[in-house]
């Protein structure tokens, strides 16, 4: 099921990536994330309810230097003031993918997770998964509110 986003939401982002306030477009909320230091600038725009296909949901755009990622349906998300971060992911069934606004406009992006890499431990991670199963097991324990 596709989350809710609400005024409360926008402005709890907001402040995870250090942005005073998003602007809304129409149907859209945008947010602007730049580096002056690295001259890097993303936008975050997010479509609270949006017809995709034959049903209505959210629809999460990141724009970048490099191209353009989206999430459909987004389930929930996470911010942390402290690391400057937005978690936006989407579950189905065993599998997690999302993508991931930093305060210094940085965008990360994993698709199709298997959601049991998150609770396995670290450890035992190959390099290539490790920072995928860290990021994203911040999510595990709002994945089972999310039924």
């Amino acid at each position: 099921m596709s989350y809710k986003f609400t005024k409360k939401d926008f402005k709890k982002i907001a402040k995870a990536l250090g942005i005073k306030e998003p602007t809304p477009e129409g149907n859209l909320v945008r947010f602007d994330v730049e580096n002056i230091v690295a001259k890097r600038k993303v936008s975050l725009e997010v479509f609270p309810e949006l017809l995709i296909g034959d049903t209505t949901g959210n629809l999460i755009s990141v724009y970048s230097p490099i191209g353009l990622m989206q999430l459909h349906f987004c389930t929930n998300y996470i911010t942390s003031e402290e690391l400057g971060d937005v978690i936006l992911f989407s579950e189905s069934h065993n599998k997690i993918s999302s993508i991931i606004i930093s305060r210094d406009a940085g965008v990360t992006s994993y698709m199709n997770v298997d959601k049991s890499l998150l609770s396995r431990d670290p450890f035992k991670l190959s390099g290539e998964v490790l920072g995928c199963a860290i990021q994203l097991g911040l999510t595990e324990h709002i994945l089972d509110e999310v039924k």
